[in-house]
């Protein structure tokens, strides 16, 4: 007896109830993909339940024992929590799984168009989406279980697209499914129907870029006027009562304070990330190249300076060997050296320092990602070959020439692609072929996807004019949704700078000035002042990563972002000796 028929067999009534209490639950499984049955799944929560209850009531009397009362109340809520969690994670796992046909249906909707424009029948074009299931990697398991609906279990391909349009969790694909139902039994013309549904699909997807735009302005406004009044007034009223600490009875403590700057704010700024990333419109793929850099070289190297450059020199005393290490003494000299040639407080040192860290760790993964960032412009060079594929057509010759003959043209980054393609067709290597291998170099997915639609559209119509027509609309359409995603969220990226560079100038500003005067030169001030101003460096870094996710839509856009403005801030700190003998105040450092 495997697992879950054990857990059928035993909690198969507390199941059925657990469905009469969520009747939503079983349409939530089937649109998930979670390959059980309702009565199945339900037995399973049932089971988790009590495990999870009787697990907390053994916790709960072992730290009574211990009289650890204090995590009693945390433990408390945590079967109530994990019944939630598991009433609703089909529910969360079928969401997922629309967001990814979502975002590929589009593209799927205009494959099927130009394939049946070719003339293949609804049903076989559906089924070739099987073949690119590294292009339409969601649509391609409807696909597989359209093919397990009509072949295997005999089905009709009408109702087996009926039974995929409520099985599937995304609004577009269960509309177009059942479209073309009823398009079929109408007697209507199911060509011009997915042709008009593509274009609409994209128009859509237009429309929806500037309504996402407005949302994320309403989000970093939000955003900046929490942190901005958040940073700075708690930043000022830290300064304020650590040095009228005789006048003011009151204000925040160390603790309060880093519990604000280095927990609270740097997870207000990750959420706004999240946030972003849930509002924005996202392809079904992500180039994990710079993350990977970012992880195997940046973050080494960022835990390298600061264990060398800035821990050991801090906790060390100043004869201890290790210290006098060459590696530690020249790393920190290294890292101090702006704020020595400034003549800077020595309690701006660590700040200093922890600003040459994150620019000089985050520069190669910068470099890096500017490098690779210019393949993404193969699809401007694809969308102008297309075209010019369909007015050489035109004069008569055959696809495969016709590519071999625009291989002399310059079409960017595309180019080199293009003439090895035009190289392999003249020695009679088959189309298909070469773009399967070419699949391999160019990781961009619409690239993918215009190559393999072009590929298809040969190989089963010919490459007609009307359909290279219609794929050279295609590919312009695409890049018209790259250019109107570019140009709205582009503007956005002044809330996260605006507010970066505000915090840093108004903190560092009046730290250093207050540090400037008497009352300021005490041991305590000098230790606050250490603590708070390297998380405005922390906290201007996370700005700048917000930065990207908002005006590109990925996290790694932001690190030449997070960079910048890491170097204003530390531009503030170098020049902030002037703007206290602007204001009158001491230009002796403190130390």
């Amino acid at each position: 007896m495997s697992f879950w028929d054990w857990v059928y067999r035993y909690f198969e009534g507390l199941g059925k109830y657990i469905l009469r209490m969520y009747p939503n639950l079983s349409s939530d499984i089937r649109r998930s993909g979670m390959h059980l049955y309702p009565e199945v799944y339900a037995s399973f929560m049932a089971f988790m339940s009590i495990l999870i209850s009787g697990v907390t009531v053994v916790l709960t009397i072992l730290f009574a024992a211990m009289k650890m009362y204090i995590i009693i109340p945390f433990l408390v809520p945590i079967p109530f929590l994990a019944y939630i969690f598991l009433a609703y994670l089909p529910a969360l796992i079928g969401s997922s799984r629309a967001g990814g046909i979502e975002g590929e249906f589009p593209y799927t909707t205009a494959y099927l168009s130009m394939m049946v424009m070719s003339g293949l029948s609804p049903y076989v074009a559906f089924e070739r989406i099987t073949h690119a299931s590294k292009v339409f990697t969601k649509t391609a398991e409807l696909s597989q279980r359209f093919i397990l609906l009509v072949r295997v279990l005999g089905r009709d391909p009408l109702t087996a697209f009926s039974m995929l349009a409520q099985r599937t969790p995304s609004p577009t694909a269960r509309d177009l499914l059942m479209g073309y139902v009823t398009t079929v039994r109408a007697g209507g013309d199911v060509a011009d129907y997915l042709n008009k549904k593509a274009r609409l699909l994209f128009s859509e997807l237009i429309v929806r870029m500037k309504i996402i735009a407005d949302r994320l302005a309403g989000l970093l406004e939000a955003y900046l006027a929490l942190v901005l009044l958040s940073l700075i007034s708690l930043a000022v009223m830290y300064f304020v009562t650590v040095s009228f600490v005789s006048a003011v009875p009151f204000g925040l403590s160390p603790a309060s304070l880093f519990l604000v700057l280095y927990i609270l704010i740097p997870m207000i700024s990750g959420m706004i990330i999240y946030l972003t990333d849930v509002t924005q419109y996202k392809e079904p793929w992500i180039d994990y190249r710079p993350y990977i850099m970012f992880g195997g070289l940046t973050l080494p190297l960022s835990f390298f300076l600061v264990f060398f450059g800035m821990l050991f020199p801090a906790i060390l005393p100043p004869g201890h060997p290790f210290r006098s290490n060459i590696l530690v003494s020249e790393t920190y000299d290294f890292l101090v050296y702006p704020a020595k040639i400034f003549n800077l407080p020595a309690y701006t040192y660590s700040s200093v320092a922890l600003s040459m860290i994150l620019i000089i760790a985050t520069l190669p993964t910068t470099i890096y990602t500017e490098i690779i960032s210019r393949e993404y412009k193969v699809i401007t060079g694809i969308t102008r070959f297309l075209r010019d594929l369909v007015e050489i057509r035109k004069t008569g010759l055959s696809p495969e020439r016709s590519i071999i003959e625009l291989s002399r043209r310059n079409y960017g980054v595309f180019t080199k692609y293009l003439r090895k393609i035009a190289l392999q067709l003249s020695l009679g290597i088959p189309l298909s072929r070469i773009i399967q291998e070419l699949f391999k170099k160019i990781i961009v997915w619409r690239a993918k996807v215009l190559l393999f639609v072009l590929t298809d559209t040969i190989e089963v119509g010919g490459g007609s004019v009307e359909i290279m027509e219609h794929l050279a609309w295609f590919a312009e359409s695409v890049d018209a949704i790259e250019d109107e995603k570019k140009k709205n969220l582009r503007t956005l990226l002044i809330v996260p700078y605006m507010g970066g560079i505000l915090t840093a100038a108004t903190v560092i500003m009046l730290a250093v000035f207050m540090g400037s005067l008497q009352f300021g030169a005490g041991g305590s001030y000098i230790q606050a002042a250490s603590t708070t101003l390297p998380a405005i460096v922390i906290n201007t870094y996370l700005m700048g990563l917000v930065a990207g996710k908002v005006s590109s839509g990925s996290v790694a856009a932001g690190f030449k972002h997070a960079i910048l403005l890491t170097f204003f801030t530390l531009i503030f700190f170098l020049a902030s000796p002037l703007l206290t003998t602007m204001l009158g105040g001491v230009t002796q450092p403190v130390t």
